[in-house]
């Protein structure tokens, strides 16, 4: 008979092994828009790992609104396979794994100054938590992170990296004030992470020093391969260099943010040819001289008429070819999603499929109507799954969202921008913050599709009509390094159950009941 320590011991080893495998449930958190799950320094939602999945057997989490429950990326009973058709499911599909598309780059979202100061005024514990719930083991691994090159609207005053006049040869060029907050949040997500996160930079702001001072809006002064843009250039080079000092690696740059929508001089504005010109003249033999393998993605602006612009800009001169790797692209759409420019996506990637394509900012709450945060709308998060099953159906290879936090006013943002973001902390206790629907529309997509996974063909082998305007279940599916089937599917009907069988050639059937504006994700191994 084991001595009673050692019985201890087991039972101890049993509950911990047990807890770390026991979900969480979300703390439902009421706000007049719907629920958020609220996180302190004693408490926050977990989501089940996979763990070791029976052959013939599919993982399911769900998301749901609070009609049906507040599933959060909820851990539902395994779905089984099953050899025949169920003749009473009106939309069967079979993927076609003989079909391969597009390969994952990642999911992520923005170190914006905002989210650092938001994030710095939490609790020392609940910082870290926060950060756990994106690159964390428990939470949904982000592996992008997008950073502003110096200030944007999402500071709290207007900088850039040299301020001294005519300072050509970037002698006073300085990261200083990103050293305090920034850099090290940045350094703490590095450390939680266990993949590599791919960092990528974008601009603003240039020095005033290098605008044009007669145009009112922010314009570089002079023409491509002068003075002014070979300085410019360099400066890109420079904030690559001293963010690898800090230890924090860059993967890529966006050659400028919304390019075709500045306004004032709190950013750059060009037209499409002048900016073609200035990658193919000054930005792509510099990086491609001094840091060869960091990505080149251009256009980094809102899809309307990107097909139109990127044609302009690659037509021009050919020779641009070789300093671009990808396109960054926008979000913002209509508001209800209802004609986004998805097509406008697959456009370009038709006519250019040399380059990735790589979504690189989004958020809700960004038009007037409905300015700032709403915390707990369902429909913000339907809207997010909605928008990166859209992308990656026409060849996205990720999806970046914006500021990873904001405070509860959608800040800070020096000229009043507010929006929403996955997460919003309360700043002024210090001691909570919430997750909103966005968050686990993310999860749905970051947790379950790891880099360099292949988006795989699907085909329709039965689908009855419908009576809604817009087809209202969209379903994507995957084939991940490790052999596994990642299917995430969306019902964006607000009243209908959609019911579907997904059929692998291999295994067989799987049944789906997708509830109203719900979200689900199936992962199972693949038969070798």
């Amino acid at each position: 008979m084991l001595p009673y320590s050692t019985i201890y011991i087991f039972i101890f080893v049993f509950v911990w092994i047990d807890h770390l495998n026991t979900q969480l449930p979300c703390d439902i958190a009421k706000f007049p828009h719907g629920h958020a799950c609220q996180c302190t320094d004693d408490y926050c939602d977990t989501i089940t790992p996979l763990g070791t999945l029976p052959f013939g057997q599919a993982a399911l989490y769900e998301s749901t609104s609070e009609n049906a429950g507040t599933h959060r990326l909820t851990r539902l009973t395994n779905l089984s396979f099953r050899k025949e058709i169920d003749p009473n499911i009106s939309t069967v599909i079979q993927i076609n794994d003989k079909t391969k598309y597009q390969t994952i780059i990642g999911f992520g979202g923005a170190f914006t100054d905002a989210s650092s100061i938001v994030a710095h005024g939490l609790s020392v514990n609940l910082q870290k938590i926060l950060l756990a719930q994106y690159f964390g083991e428990q939470g949904i691994n982000y592996n992008i992170g997008r950073i502003p090159m110096a200030g944007c609207d999402f500071s709290t005053y207007t900088y850039t990296y040299d301020s001294v006049a005519n300072d050509f040869e970037l002698q006073y060029f300085s990261i200083e004030m990103d050293l305090s907050i920034k850099i090290p949040f940045i350094q703490s997500a590095i450390t939680m992470s266990n993949e590599t996160i791919y960092f990528f930079g974008s601009p603003w702001n240039g020095p005033d020093w290098l605008k044009n001072q007669s145009n009112p809006v922010g314009t570089l002064n002079g023409v491509p391969g002068d003075k002014y843009h070979k300085t410019w250039a360099r400066y890109f080079s420079k904030f690559i260099e001293a963010y690898e000092a800090e230890g924090i690696s860059i993967w890529g740059i966006t050659t400028q943010n919304e390019y075709s929508q500045v306004k004032d001089f709190d950013g750059l504005f060009y037209t499409t040819e002048q900016l073609a010109d200035f990658i193919r003249i000054d930005l792509g033999p510099e990086l491609r001289s001094k840091h060869p393998s960091v990505k080149i993605m251009t256009y980094d602006d809102d899809m309307v008429l990107l097909f139109l612009k990127i044609d302009r800009m690659i037509q021009r001169n050919r020779t641009i070819d070789q300093y671009i790797d990808g396109i960054a692209v926008h979000w913002y759409a209509t508001e209800d999603m209802t004609f986004p420019d998805f097509y406008e996506l697959f456009l370009t990637k038709l006519e250019y499929p040399e380059f990735f394509y790589l979504p690189t900012e989004a958020c809700e709450g960004y038009m007037k109507i409905n300015k700032g945060p709403r915390l707990g709308m369902w429909k913000r998060g339907i809207h997010y799954a909605l928008s990166i099953i859209g992308d990656l159906l026409v060849g996205a290879s990720g999806w970046t969202d914006w500021n990873i936090v904001l405070d509860l006013q959608g800040g800070p943002n020096h000229i009043r921008n507010f929006v929403d973001s996955p997460i919003i902390a309360n700043t002024s206790s210090g001691t909570v913050f919430y997750k909103n629907p966005m968050y686990y529309a993310m999860g749905h997509f970051s947790k379950f599709i790891p880099r360099n996974s292949i988006r795989l063909g699907m085909k329709v082998l039965k689908q009855e009509k419908q009576h809604a305007r817009i087809e209202p279940l969209k379903i994507v599916s995957f084939l991940t390094p490790m052999k596994q089937m990642v299917i995430v599917a969306l019902n964006h009907d607000r009243i209908t159950t959609q019911s579907v069988q997904i059929l692998d050639s291999n295994q067989g059937y799987l049944t789906l009941a997708l509830l109203p504006e719900s979200i689900q994700t199936i992962v199972y191994d693949v038969a070798l």
